[in-house]
């Protein structure tokens, strides 16, 4: 006899014959273990081996599954693979992993080294502490991943984590209670595998209704609590957008490794019209100085704003604000991660508020907020964007502060034919607005747009873009327009910032990408303040959205603004939205109800007043209503009228077809009624008719019978006439 007590590890097989959740929850942990690494490999952060190597295992281990089959390593197997790889592993580090630096070095190798232990696990899994470690590496992977992006895919990988995690954890309680039990699970039938997946069925029935559900829960917490911080954990973040042309010191050309990239940079929610914000430019930094090779900022102090109330800020007004016409514009900002901190504004900003708790301006009345660089974050600003008129331009002084002098006119020893080109340009121009005219009308009808432009020296850029090149894009065209307008004394500077991006009719918002980049020129005007020019043409072959490109910017900005950007603000606003949009309702309601009861009063009058002045066709239909209720009553319908005129009036060689054949039979009841006969329901017409053989009748009974069977049975057409003489005979 054995000794084998009943839940010993000997028994637990025997037990699992009948019912078993292993192959179900080894399943849900290797899909929990393969979502936590898809999310981690849409961040960008792993390398292609990485990505193919652990990818791979998962799908090989998974195949397994579907053909039954076993592809576990055996311990000797492991412990060899784990030998080979601690020597592999130095060399990784020594010669391999990728990175500027030793720590950079030693943290690839040790990624390689954990994914490596990963694949082990899942050919070698055989206890719940190998089942734990697998479990606890695909958290872990979550969260990495929730650290690096704050991208819209990782909601769709989040919700397939939470439904196999779920499945994961349902499978493994029932997994150990099944083990832990006196008695060996029984499912109801017969056959184990029938068993096995009656209860994978249901489980997963299950975990699917408990995700639903959490989701549903979640997303209403969500709404209800505001967040305070944007992003996951995004002060830990490094998934930042490089742009170039945002900071202190540009080189020219710099700007042409982004003009052809469709990475979405910021969207404008404007208020208001779209079509008042046609033409208008974001502008980021401005740059005062040039040497001849780049353009940079030599005074890079920064001056801290004062707020005017939590998260307000209202910006000083500028030089001749009071003699500019004045157009406010009002939008909303969204702004994903940038490597910069630069705060990007129509000019003239005038009020500016979000969640900043600083914001600094520069000598050029750039914007920033150290707060938000390489973080995504969101704004609201009010800009004036009217200029002075173009006849206050012409009066303005030539006579300028020493300021301004000592910065904007200077100029390094440049090509000698870049001022004599701009003499000649403006010798008729009797004033500075006009030569600054002069000046971008030249360069905007005479060369051309291009973002490969040919001839250009790097130790002359702006010299060998005006005379050999003359073709280039918005960089080479706003150097060349600020280094002319210098040399004829006239103070200018460059502009880097973005054009107005394409409007999407679908999210209401103003979709800038890199492309959108753009430099331009600011002009000083005595008692105006700084006016931009734009000498650049237009781009003869524009980058236009694709078909789905409105559809997908919809999705991202309300993922940025309703999901990561969402704070106490988003709540107020959506809780103020939802009652304005129940009044709404209410009201909208009440006047369509209103319309309607007055509608039905009107059309009551009017049925009243059709009714008495039409009596007569009342009482006629009214009586027709009448007669045809009592032809109801009496069982007839329109067809029984048709058979009738048939049978009464129909020409002799008429005759009749199977659809008749029931109504005619029926006549022939109706006159043995007559004389006392009745068909019992158990007889057939046959049968009925053999019952009459001893009377007088009795041939024509039959012979009418024979003729109502090839009637309906035979589908054959019977003599109308033939039929009536038969049944006067047997009513005689």
């Amino acid at each position: 006899m054995s000794t084998t007590p009943p839940n010993s590890a000997a028994t637990v097989p025997d037990k699992q014959a009948h019912i078993s959740v292993q192959r179900f929850f080894e399943v849900s942990l290797l899909l929990m273990l393969a979502v936590g690494f898809l999310t981690v490999a849409t961040t960008g952060k792993l390398d292609t081996i990485s990505i193919v190597g652990l990818l791979g295992a998962l799908v090989i281990k998974l195949w397994s599954y579907v053909r039954a089959a076993d592809y576990s390593l055996s311990p000797k197997t492991v412990t060899r693979a784990s030998i080979v790889y601690i020597v592999f592993y130095g060399l990784d580090f020594l010669i391999f992993s990728p990175g500027p630096t030793v720590l950079d070095h030693m943290l690839t190798a040790t990624v390689h080294l954990v994914l490596f232990t990963a694949v082990i696990k899942i050919f070698s899994a055989r206890t719940y502490r190998d089942y734990g470690y697998l479990a606890a590496l695909s958290f872990l992977m979550m969260l990495a991943s929730a650290v690096l992006t704050v991208g819209s895919t990782f909601l769709v990988f989040f919700v397939l984590y939470v439904l196999v995690a779920i499945s994961t954890f349902i499978s493994y309680e029932i997994k150990r209670s099944m083990e832990a039990a006196r008695r060996a699970a029984e499912g109801p039938f017969r056959v184990a595998k029938q068993n096995r997946q009656a209860i994978e069925k249901a489980l997963a029935t299950a975990a699917a209704g408990l995700a639903v559900g959490i989701i549903i829960l979640a997303t209403l917490l969500f709404f209800v609590i505001p967040r305070y911080r944007a992003a996951y954990l995004t002060g830990f973040s490094m998934q930042a957008q490089n742009i170039t042309g945002f900071t202190e010191s540009v080189n020219l050309g710099d700007i042409r490794k982004i003009l052809r990239s469709p990475l979405v940079v910021m969207r404008v929610m404007p208020e208001g019209s779209p079509r008042a914000f046609s033409g208008i430019k974001w502008r980021g930094v401005s740059l005062n100085s040039f040497d001849g090779k780049h353009w940079f900022n030599d005074n890079t102090e920064q001056f801290p704003l004062p707020p005017a109330g939590s998260g307000h800020f209202v910006l000083p007004l500028p030089e001749g604000y009071g003699r500019r016409p004045h157009r406010s514009l009002r939008y909303r900002v969204v702004r994903p991660a940038l490597s910069t901190d630069v705060i990007f504004a129509a000019a003239e900003p005038r009020e500016l508020s979000g969640n900043i708790s600083m914001v600094s301006f520069d000598e050029t009345n750039s914007l920033h907020s150290p707060q938000h660089a390489n973080v995504p974050f969101a704004y609201e600003v009010v800009s004036d964007v009217g200029i002075p008129s173009s006849a206050d331009l012409r009066k303005a002084s030539d006579t300028y502060p020493e300021a301004i002098r000592l910065v904007y006119l200077r100029l390094p020893n440049t090509n000698p034919r870049i001022a004599e080109l701009a003499h000649t340009l403006t010798a008729a121009a009797q004033n500075n607005y006009d030569r600054a005219v002069a000046v971008e009308s030249y360069l905007r009808n005479n060369f051309q747009y291009t973002l490969d432009p040919p001839a250009i020296e790097p130790a002359d850029p702006v010299g060998s873009f005006l005379f050999k090149a003359k073709a280039g894009y918005c960089e080479y065209f706003a150097a060349a327009m600020a280094v002319m307008l210098r040399t004829l004394g006239i103070p200018a500077r460059l502009v880097n910032g973005f054009q107005t991006g394409s409007y999407n009719p679908l999210g209401h918002d103003l979709v800038v990408r890199a492309r959108d980049a753009h430099s331009w020129v600011e002009v000083y005007f005595p008692g105006c303040g700084w006016i931009s020019f734009d000498p650049t043409p237009a781009d003869p072959h524009p980058a236009l959205p694709g078909a789905w490109d409105d559809y997908v910017d919809t999705a991202a900005l309300f993922w940025n603004e309703w999901i990561v950007n969402y704070d106490f603000s988003h709540q107020v606003r959506l809780a103020k939205e939802i009652e304005q949009d129940s009044r709404d309702f209410q009201q909208v309601f009440r006047q369509r109800t209103a319309r309607f009861k007055h509608g039905g009063i009107r059309a009551a009058f009017h049925v009243e007043a059709w009714l008495i002045t039409h009596k007569f066709l009342v009482l006629v239909f009214m009586a027709g209503v009448l007669a045809g209720l009592v032809l109801t009553d009496k069982h007839s319908s329109l067809a029984e009228l048709r058979f009738l005129i048939a049978w009464k009036f129909a020409r002799k060689d008429a005759t009749f077809s199977h659809r008749e054949a029931s109504r005619t039979y029926q006549r022939l009841l109706g006159v043995l009624g007559k004389k006392g006969y009745r068909k019992k329901p158990s007889q057939t017409p046959r049968e009925f008719a053999l019952s009459f053989l001893t009377t007088p009748w009795g041939p024509g009974v039959m012979e009418f019978t024979r003729l109502y069977n090839l009637l309906r049975f035979g589908r054959e057409r019977v003599s109308l006439d033939r039929l009536r003489r038969l049944l006067e005979d047997i009513g005689k």
